[in-house]
């Protein structure tokens, strides 16, 4: 009875000394393995950002992404935590890789109403989505934008959008004020001219530039997206872009290596993984520094140091008509949320074997039976 007592004590010493350490050497893992760095970019209403892709440390969001963690490994299944909403089918610019981009063979389709909208993020947040990323085209160009923002669930997600920052300026302040947490810029080139040229629009980097000035003013998390080829790295561009944003302040560099998707679609040469693994490489030290933004790549997330893809397992792709894909750049449609409940697709689509776990690599679908097979899925691009 008496060492019982001891070992209960010595037990409550041990957790009342070691439990907070514990526990952050858990967190500390967690996002290492997922972003490749644990450093703190930003402070958003007092709470601790470690990126644009999570929800702050400590957030209500926060907490939601571990209760549908712990009610996944209960029920044996996965739910999406990223939700990406393609609000807007239009765009001002006409970017060279755009993924978005529609063949001649575009028709006509029904555009989802706000209210419309407000539905398929209630639904993606009923099924665990903890973050909420508003895609395009290019998502300002949407009238009522910011009443979709108002209507997410703040204590469930956190809100990100991704824009080219031609209006950001004129309408960052109104986007926080309806809740918006995070903005990734596309900035393509360090200079101005080039990335002009790769967006088709005169202008459009120094309007991204006042924007993103504009977007930390009003307390946004900021961040830049940029879309890298072998040759842009070859040339020290992403380094460029790198010291860039360091230079202007951004909390975060969010880096794609380009991909055969939209209007590179049939630029099959572009399907290397093994070079991504230079890219991982390159930006450690860069992470590692403290006064550098935090660094996240795609060629990460797909390494095997990573989580791997999360295209269909934790994360999926809602387009401007409700159709639903594994994610913004793979262009299979598994069912349309204005037709069947969102749950019953993405049940359909995450029990496929292609979808049962994370998979080195990147996408799942790029060379597999999905990827042109009119008779099992549908392309709504």
């Amino acid at each position: 009875m008496f060492k019982k007592i001891i070992t209960n004590i010595r037990l409550k010493i041990v957790v009342s000394v070691r439990l907070f350490s514990y526990s952050d050497s858990i967190m500390q893992g967690i996002l290492k393995s997922y972003l490749g760095h644990n450093k703190i970019i930003h402070f958003q209403n007092n709470l601790p950002v470690v990126s644009l892709l999570t929800p702050p440390l400590f957030s209500k969001p926060s907490a939601n992404f571990f209760s549908k963690l712990f009610q996944g490994v209960i029920q044996n299944r996965t739910f999406p935590f990223f939700v990406s909403l393609a609000v807007s089918d239009t765009c001002n610019v006409s970017c060279s890789h755009c993924s978005f981009y529609s063949s001649a063979k575009k028709q006509v389709r029904h555009l989802l109403t706000i209210e419309e909208c407000k539905k398929s993020i209630a639904d993606a947040q009923t099924l665990g989505a903890t973050v909420i990323a508003f895609v395009g085209g290019e998502p300002l160009l949407r009238d009522g934008f910011e009443e979709i923002i108002q209507s997410v669930d703040k204590n469930l997600s956190v809100t990100t959008v991704f824009t080219n920052g031609w209006f950001l300026k004129e309408k960052a302040q109104k986007l926080r004020s309806a809740g918006l947490n995070n903005v990734y810029v596309s900035i393509d080139s360090s200079n101005k001219d080039k990335h002009d040229e790769i967006r088709g629009k005169k202008g459009l980097f120094e309007k991204a530039i006042r924007g993103i000035k504009a977007a930390k003013e009003c307390g946004l998390t900021v961040g830049i997206s940029c879309c890298i080829s072998k040759e842009d790295f070859a040339s020290g561009e992403l380094n460029r872009i790198i010291e860039l944003g360091k230079k202007i302040g951004v909390h975060e560099i969010m880096i794609f290596d380009k991909i055969p998707t939209g209007r590179l679609g049939n630029c099959e040469e572009l399907v290397d993984n093994n070079w991504g693994n230079i890219i991982v490489s390159s930006v450690e030290k860069y992470n590692n520094d403290q006064s550098y933004p935090g660094i996240v790549s795609y060629a990460y997330t797909s390494n095997y140091q990573g989580y791997g893809c999360i295209g269909g397992t934790r994360y999926l792709y809602i387009s401007p008509y409700g159709d639903i894909a594994p994610c913004d750049f793979n262009h299979a449609t598994f069912g349309n949320l204005l037709e069947e409940p969102l749950y019953a697709i993405w049940d359909r689509m995450s029990s496929l074997k292609e979808f049962r776990q994370a998979t080195w690599g990147g996408c799942k679908l790029k060379n597999s039976r999905y990827r042109n097979n009119p008779n099992i899925v549908k392309s709504s691009f």
